[in-house]
């Protein structure tokens, strides 16, 4: 529990009284003081190699956890930023490709922004918004990104039932284009103009956006067609709640949407939903449509990864799907959803996105429906609670080593020897955060299967309430 400054500052008297005990039975030996203190300086400098990797880099401890050091977030997230290789790495969820041209990595946009603002004012950031955003107004656009299997489901209804709670009628609209069929059916500006549409407060269909032949002909998916369903549901007062996945929507660019000329630009609350157990969230997805992909050279099965009946019981679910759904909806899906998420975020009045974790959820219910509904400016009375009274239920429970189609003891040998952090996620509860896998060098650094990761601190309600990505 000793912070790290606390810790340097012990490890550093204990070395002291080593240098002056030492002097003194050299100097009754008749000994050199210069070798004592060379000791010492050798042992100083092991020390803070030793502190350097404990802070920096990822303990291999199953339950360690490692608290930032603001005044040194600037310079490690730039450091990844530099070092990062997101773009050349071939993500395919759901056998599409994957366009990184339209968006800097989340990493870039927090280099680029710590460049004008000290970290520790970063964090202030959170609190001043939700106190002014109370004070003052409702959120008139909620824009989430997400994931399969991080909760967004689970999430869109919650803030859809509160803010009727308060006699505020919310529009809103569920994974618009979230469906193969949709991927480039459209030009990236027409897309762009119907979200306009959709996100704008009225969405009085007065746009010039006109549905094209294409959302006219048999087989064509309605989801690829959202804008007339904005039309129907017509509302002035009505908040409009957009949730979608955006890697479907990977040649769109958000900037241009919620430009600063956006009508209600100032009061459009931007939210990201991760899970970082990617074990867990591997497993619900082959049981929710399994993990389609496309071959990438990883040796993955490039197949659908997609449960199947044999014989009355249900195909196992094998190592290499394991695999194939983390590379493809644990690691690509998730870190291309909060590039966008910050690159949406960019003009509103935060900034950057409000991020959002699956496990801090399951942990503490009561804490997360009060800070995300105060950060949209709902009141919410002490012990309500929106998230526990969903109609909403996980299908899987905390331990899937539990269920027959999961082999831990096999996969616990294969992880051990080359998936340091999926090993440790593998045996985790659901109410544990963790970091992203990250897989590094002297001067290279990497999302990858074979990265390592570390436990994150709980949030609580008084030092730590917030999640930030520099975590």
């Amino acid at each position: 529990k000793m912070s790290m400054r606390s810790l340097s500052s012990s490890i550093f008297t204990q070395v002291g009284l080593i240098a002056l005990r030492g002097g003194r039975r050299t100097n009754t030996m008749k000994v050199p003081i210069a070798i004592g203190l060379s000791s010492t300086l050798i042992l100083c400098c092991f020390l803070l190699l030793f502190q350097f990797r404990t802070l920096y880099h990822l303990t291999t401890t199953k339950d360690a956890e490692i608290k930032l050091e603001p005044e040194r977030i600037h310079h490690d997230i730039c450091k990844l930023a530099k070092q990062l290789d997101v773009e050349s790495q071939n993500y395919s969820s759901y056998k599409l490709g994957l366009q990184w041209s339209n968006v800097n990595h989340v990493t870039k946009s927090l280099c680029r922004r710590s460049l004008s603002r000290s970290s520790s004012n970063g964090y202030d950031v959170y609190n001043k918004y939700k106190q002014d955003r109370v004070q003052n107004e409702t959120s008139s656009i909620i824009l989430t990104f997400k994931v399969a299997r991080s909760g967004s489901t689970f999430f869109s209804d919650v803030i859809k039932r509160s803010l009727q709670a308060i006699n505020r009628p919310a529009y809103l609209n569920w994974e618009p284009y979230c469906r193969t069929g949709c991927y480039q059916l459209k030009s990236p500006e027409l897309m762009e103009s119907e979200l306009s549409t959709i996100l704008s407060s009225n969405c009085t269909g007065t746009s010039n956006t006109v549905d094209p032949p294409l959302c006219f002909t048999p087989g064509t998916h309605k989801k690829c067609c959202p804008v007339p369903k904005c039309w129907k549901k017509h509302n002035y007062n009505a908040i409009s709640v957009l949730s979608l996945n955006p890697r479907f929507l990977d040649s769109v660019h958000w900037d241009k949407i919620l430009s600063p000329s956006f009508p209600n630009i100032s009061s459009a609350s931007v939210f990201n939903l991760r899970r970082t157990n990617l074990v867990k969230l591997a497993y619900s997805k082959y049981h929710h449509d399994g993990c389609p992909a496309i071959q990438d050279g990883k040796n993955f099965l490039a197949n659908d990864c997609k449960p199947e009946k044999e014989n009355n019981s249900t195909t196992p679910f094998s190592f290499d799907c394991l695999l194939q759904c983390v590379q493809h909806y644990g690691i690509g899906d998730q870190e291309f959803s909060s590039s966008v998420a910050f690159t949406a975020a960019e003009n509103t009045k935060m900034h950057q996105p409000y991020l959002v974790l699956y496990e801090d959820v399951i942990r503490d219910q009561p804490h997360a429906s009060k800070e995300i509904f105060n950060y949209v400016g709902v009141k919410i009375e002490e012990g309500d609670n929106y998230f526990q009274n969903t109609n909403q239920t996980k299908l899987h429970g905390d331990d899937i080593c539990q269920y027959s189609d999961v082999n831990c003891a096999d996969w616990k040998v294969k992880l051990e020897k080359d998936y340091p952090c999926l090993l440790k996620q593998l045996y985790s509860s659901s109410t544990v955060a963790w970091s992203a896998p990250i897989e590094s060098t002297a001067d290279k650094a990497k999302l990858s299967l074979q990265g390592d990761c570390y436990r994150l601190p709980d949030l609580d309600n008084k030092n730590h309430r917030y999640r930030h990505y520099e975590e």
